[in-house]
């Protein structure tokens, strides 16, 4: 069931990825490696809702997977460990839609996703317990969630108050979603009467693939963290306070502040020690996340042009495919620039 799961999962990145990439820039993908690589294939190749959302994968059940989907004449392998989907494998996936956690965004929750998962959990049994008058161990021991949880409910009024909009909001919230998403998540939490149960404990229960039940309960919370941002779920909002997803990596964010100041590439990576490759990433990953910046003053208009003409005509992103229909005249740097500002307008 685990196996069957997997192969959709990996069938999805394959159809996206067309042959351009390995096993292990999928790996890279859902483990959420911060690699230039992998920041820009996730953009590239619209798979941002999946990065960094399966961390413990590995090597060995994407592999098995591989082997399953070619087994069933569902993909076809090709140099260099890729695989693409063949027809009937692109058929296949259509029909699985249902499998498809349309909610999930990992590009900009998989990070804040544990701390707001500790801060409801917690919330929602501390609540419980205090309306029916008992005594409980806390379900999450992590000291920030415990202290921040604690100042919360002292900053509110009325507990019995506060648990009744709380279960409101929540099944608001589950309401949006299948019923099944909501049962699962409902099964994971915590309150005065019952513990909330595992991955493995709900996959069993529901007869259903292990790995299926944890993307069906991250795609909830994703759901819950994007009704939040959006001022549409008061309380969720306020769990989300200080947890603001991050348009770029740390790093990334001092090469931007110090564009802003004007320096040059050159000049920031004297300043920061870095290699001028790396203030390039930087770049490239600004290009793609930030929304109005301009690539004028790395690449000019014409270039910038024939970059975006050459990738269409070959239908492809590979670089060294790209420079060479340009005849050596972009550096790598540019087209990987240009590249970054044509996401979203492709479709595999």
């Amino acid at each position: 069931m685990r196996q069957r799961y997997a192969s959709f999962l990996l069938a999805h990145c394959l159809r996206r990825f067309n042959g351009e990439r390995t096993l292990a820039a999928v790996y890279h993908l859902f483990s959420g490696k911060k690699s230039a690589q992998t920041l820009q294939d996730s953009k590239w190749f619209q798979l941002e809702s999946f990065f960094g959302t399966w961390k413990d994968v590995t090597m060995a059940v994407l592999e098995g997977a591989a082997r399953t989907l070619v087994e069933q004449r569902l993909a076809a392998p090709g140099g260099n460990r890729t695989y693409r989907l063949t027809g009937e494998g692109r058929r296949w996936l259509a029909e699985q839609e249902t499998f498809f956690p349309r909610h999930l965004n990992g590009w900009r929750y998989h990070e804040a996703e544990p701390l707001f998962w500790q801060r409801l959990s917690l919330i929602g049994q501390t609540l419980s317990n205090l309306v029916y008058g008992r005594r409980f161990v806390p379900i999450c021991r992590d000291e920030r969630t415990l202290q921040w949880v604690k100042q919360y409910l002292l900053a509110k009024g009325s507990r019995q108050t506060l648990a009744e909009l709380f279960y409101k909001e929540l099944v608001q919230l589950l309401e949006a979603v299948s019923e099944e998403a909501a049962a699962i998540f409902t099964l994971r939490l915590t309150s005065a009467v019952r513990i909330g149960w595992t991955m493995e404990q709900i996959a069993a229960h529901l007869q259903k693939d292990a790995l299926y039940v944890q993307f069906q309960f991250r795609n909830v919370l994703h759901y819950m963290m994007a009704e939040a941002e959006a001022g549409r779920a008061p309380m969720m909002a306020e769990l989300m306070s200080g947890l603001a997803p991050a348009v770029l990596t740390q790093s990334a964010q001092k090469t931007y502040e110090w564009l802003q100041k004007g320096k040059t590439v050159g000049e920031i990576a004297e300043l920061r020690r870095l290699r001028r490759s790396t203030i390039e990433d930087h770049i490239v990953e600004i290009a793609a996340n930030v929304p109005g910046f301009s690539i004028a003053p790395f690449v000019d208009d014409e270039k910038a042009a024939s970059i975006r003409a050459a990738a269409r005509a070959l239908k492809t992103r590979r670089l060294k495919e790209i420079r060479e229909a340009l005849d050596g005249k972009a550096s790598y740097f540019e087209i990987r620039l240009v590249l970054a500002k044509e996401v979203g307008r492709w479709t595999n």
